[in-house]
């Protein structure tokens, strides 16, 4: 079941206790009694750490952790006060986001909160902290420690240190790491440089870890990530914290998706969010790769690779193809590493127009398997001429683009920045496009642009013919009227494989954007192929960040591996989630979102008894008017005066609620209502934009009309003229709201940038009419007795009002 924060706080140390500590479960308890002075309930302290598995509470405790949930400051002296009443030698203090070490040496009474830069491994002793004998002995990282360390390094230099900027921290780290990178990767028989003993000085600690930076620099003097003159300005102390906060593990030996999670900490979005990155989840990424299924030797890019996660899971999942194949299935492991090594080296390519998170990239692209003298600093949307001389080198030949077997990507989309146009003429969609009468496009002049858009075609013109691509992109571009010349100048470019649905959570809460994940394969159009489709609804976390379950269970909510599967067969019968559309039928209905698509899947026949319609036809015989609302006045201009302004939020339990702090005058009415019509008693409204309640209908009353109502532009009225379809207004307020039509809604629904909407889509809404006109006749009948008995108490209500006064509420 989900755990509360601090519990979850709680849990991850114990994994880290365990895992990278060494400490059985049998020599661990939590919740643990420790009496203090002379209360008589003891106090529990959070984790106990013992000697052995025979114990008691003041001979046989080693070490004591008190957590908190995140943001919680308090702990220390209850830590403190539990240390100084027990045999414990060491305490930690965490919240999850920082981390602090307190110290009390066999035989002495006091605590030292600056002594020790961690805690000893199990068996060890304070003295031992630090001391390994060859790094080839130092272990592997834990799934859940190194993310931990990663945030406890910039939390607590952020709050201990001069230095005020979150960018500049995470760039003083990453020499660490690249420094503790190269002494795990030279001379391995010999004690770790990077380390801090027990008693040993900070002074001597940064010396020496600056001297392995000096061999970065040397190293990676081609490439341009570190000046040649560039040193590590964090001050001393807080080198050493750093190093001692690391030492325990090889960040080598570690796995890549574990260190791939801890680098994320570097980009989170106080770093990189503003500029439009987000590092894509794991699920995301081996979706993308199985759909692609790139094949050894063939060259992949990521012309927006962050911190490189999709080259990552491209050249791992190419390693394991290659364990299969005869050419490398028989080799020896010697053989095999350096095979693996030569590939990454010469197939796998990534350029990012961010400095942090190319060293980034370039760090683990080193402990997973080399590759990173093909990751550059650049913008790739400059032209080949205006890259820097260390990208051209790379990336053109003879004054052209490098193409590429493979493109995966994530590109910005998340910035409110836009390319200039005078940056925007070398693209084709950098232009503005129209559709002339004859249904062919011309291009207008340049514009300012969206650096997604651009970067569609800048992917397009890294590929090699028939090679594939799969790039994530904003929702709107799949369905937005005016994001159609983007889909016409992609399946004009190449043939549509994929488009996966992401659940509205992947990017949260970093970006509320919902995106798709699409696979394109470069060539000629191509309108005889089915595309494979997909809707997941969540992927294992909610709008905040924190782990989402199931109803009723503790498992986690993640339909991604299941979609995963039903991939292998995307005809089946049997899916879920996954099924396959006539690229014709997409192209004709210049929709690209799957969900539109299941609706027609899954929306078969209506219940026993009854017949769909369209409400779009309702509305093109004349039976029904329908018309969107006025508009939305300025702030100024609300609360000024009594004619009702009716949001989305105003739109409950069939009824319009009226507030009157946001009434308007009669001159603000007349400006945005203008000659439309005015709402009438028994008029249908329906939310069709908003956050969370597109669907929801309300019914006008005889009060509404006598006051007049100010509509925003997210809802639309339905008005029944022609009942000659057994369709009056009250049986049009049931029909909207029937669970038949509410699940049709769920599917219309799309996003545009952050806000959805069903735009036109309501006009597909099958409303299940029933056959018989007596069943008609007797739903109307109780929902009219229902909505009128509401009206007869709201205008006894209203002669209270008018006898009393003006009332707020």
């Amino acid at each position: 079941m989900p755990l509360g924060p601090e519990e979850r706080v709680r849990q991850d140390y114990l994994r880290v206790l365990k895992d990278d500590y060494g400490y059985p479960e049998t020599e661990i308890e939590t919740e643990y009694p420790i009496p203090r002075g002379s209360k008589r309930t003891p106090d529990r302290a959070d984790i106990v750490i013992f000697s052995g598995p025979g114990r008691c509470p003041t001979s046989d405790i080693i070490g004591i952790v008190e957590t908190k949930r995140r943001g919680s400051r308090d702990g220390r002296s209850q830590l403190r006060s539990y240390l100084t009443a027990t045999s414990a030698i060491w305490g930690v203090w965490t919240n999850g986001d920082t981390i602090e070490y307190f110290a009390k040496p066999p035989g002495q009474s006091s605590i030292y909160d600056d002594l020790i830069k961690n805690i000893p491994l199990h068996g060890q002793q304070l003295d031992d902290i630090g001391i390994t004998n060859n790094k080839s002995d130092l272990p592997a990282f834990g799934p859940t420690n190194l993310k931990l360390i990663f945030r406890h390094v910039l939390n607590t230099l952020y709050a201990n240190t001069t230095i005020s900027r979150r960018e500049k921290l995470g760039n003083e780290t990453i020499k660490l790491i690249f420094s503790k990178i190269r002494d795990e990767t030279s001379y391995l028989n010999r004690p770790p440089a990077f380390r801090v003993g027990h008693k040993e000085s900070a002074s001597n600690v940064k010396k020496r870890i600056e001297k392995l930076f000096k061999c970065v620099v040397s190293d990676l003097s081609q490439d341009g990530i570190f000046g040649k003159h560039e040193t590590i300005t964090l001050d001393a102390k807080a080198v050493a914290w750093v190093v001692g906060q690391l030492q325990q593990g090889s960040l080598v030996k570690t796995p890549t998706d574990v260190v791939g999670d801890a680098f994320e900490v570097f980009a989170e979005p106080k770093f990189a969010g503003e500029k439009g990155e987000f590092f894509t989840p794991r699920g995301i990424i081996d979706m993308a790769i199985k759909l692609i299924s790139p094949m050894p030797r063939e060259t992949v890019c990521d012309p927006a690779c962050g911190s490189g996660r999709f080259l990552i899971a491209a050249m791992q999942h190419i390693w394991s193809t290659m364990r299969t194949q005869a050419e490398w299935k028989h080799m020896d492991t010697s053989m095999f590493e350096n095979q693996k090594r030569e590939i990454a080296t010469k197939c796998f390519y990534g350029i990012d127009k961010e400095t942090d998170l190319v060293r980034i990239a370039k760090a683990y692209m080193t402990i997973s398997g080399d590759g990173r003298s093909n990751i550059v600093h650049d913008n790739s949307l400059h032209g080949p001429h205006d890259f820097t001389d260390i990208a051209k080198q790379v990336y053109v030949k003879n004054g052209n683009f490098r193409l590429f077997d493979i493109i995966l990507t994530n590109p910005p989309y998340g910035t409110k920045t836009k390319v200039l146009e005078d940056d925007c003429t070398s693209f084709d969609l950098g232009h503005k496009w129209r559709r002339k009468a004859d249904g062919k496009w011309a291009r207008g002049e340049a514009r300012k642009t969206d650096p997604y858009v651009l970067f569609i075609e800048r992917c397009l013109d890294l590929l090699q013919s028939k090679g594939r691509m799969a790039i994530v992109l904003p929702e709107t571009v799949f369905h937005a009227p005016t994001t159609r010349y983007i889909r016409h100048y992609m399946s004009q470019r190449g043939i549509v494989v994929a488009v996966i649905q992401l659940p509205h959570n992947t990017f949260r809460p970093h970006c509320n954007a919902k995106t798709c994940l699409l696979i394109l394969a470069k060539g000629s159009p191509d309108s005889d192929h089915k595309v494979i489709m997909a809707t997941p609804t969540e992927m294992g976390h909610d709008h905040n960040g924190n782990d989402i379950y199931r109803d009723g269970t503790g498992e986690i909510w993640n339909d991604i591996p299941q979609v995963m599967d039903e991939i292998e067969q995307p005809e089946s019968r049997n899916n879920e989630f996954v099924f396959t559309v006539p690229w014709q039928f997409v192209e004709e209905k210049d929709h690209w979102i799957p969900s539109y698509y299941a609706y027609y899947r899954k929306i078969r026949r209506a219940p026993r008894g009854r017949k769909t319609i369209l409400l779009g036809d309702l509305v093109e015989d004349g039976s029904i008017l329908a018309w969107d609302g006025h508009g939305s006045p300025k702030s100024e201009e609300k609360g000024r005066g009594e004619i009702p302004y009716i949001r989305v939020n105003d739109i409950v339990n069939w009824e319009l609620y009226r507030n009157p702090t946001s009434g308007v005058n009669r001159d603000t009415y007349r400006r945005l209502a203008g000659d439309r019509k005015v709402v009438r008693k028994c008029d249908v409204l329906f939310v069709r934009r908003g956050s969370y309640r597109i669907g929801t209908v309300a019914m006008a009353s005889p009060l509404d009309e006598k006051v007049g109502l100010l509509l925003t532009r997210e809802l639309l009225t339905l008005r029944v003229v022609d009942n000659r379809m057994g369709i009056n207004p009250f049986y049009l307020l049931f029909l909207m709201s029937t669970k038949f039509v509410q699940d049709q809604i769920s599917h219309l629904v799309f996003v545009d940038t952050t806000l959805p909407n069903i735009a036109n889509r309501w006009r597909e809404l099958r409303l299940p009419v029933h056959v018989r006109e007596s069943e008609r006749r007797e739903m109307s009948d109780q929902v009219r007795s229902a909505v009128t008995s509401k009206w007869n108490a709201q205008q006894k209500i209203q002669r209270v009002r008018e006898r009393v006064g003006n009332l707020i509420t």
